[in-house]
């Protein structure tokens, strides 16, 4: 089950949000890591994330981090199939294959060539 877990860091520089990234990235099962600058949350998403060694590196580089939420995501439902053009029955199966069709190129032997 995919978690997402909602961290409140101070991101203040470039530095820090890559560093913070870095750290994020580090840890087992972590699919994805974004920054929302405007709220200064780290956005961990990942399979099987143990959130709390997670913060246990993050607050050993961020003292003042704490966890804003923690949810499961929500798997998206596969794309239904798509149906056949032609609906009727009597359509022809189309052919993945295409085979060019060759024709014979025929060279007139002209025997008034000095060359040969």
């Amino acid at each position: 089950m995919k978690k997402k877990i909602v961290i409140d860091l101070p991101l203040n520089t470039e530095n820090c949000r890559s560093k913070a990234m870095q750290i994020a990235v580090r840890s087992a099962g972590v699919i994805s890591v974004n920054v929302d600058k405007e709220k200064g949350h780290l956005v961990v998403i990942g399979v099987g994330v143990n959130f709390f060694r997670l913060m246990k590196c993050i607050r050993k580089k961020f003292s003042c981090s704490s966890i804003v939420s923690l949810e499961d995501v929500k798997q998206e439902k596969p794309a239904t199939p798509k149906k056949p053009i032609c609906s009727s029955p009597k359509c022809p199966p189309i052919c993945g294959q295409y085979y060019p069709v060759c024709q014979p190129v025929y060279d007139t032997y002209n025997p008034t060539c000095t060359i040969m």
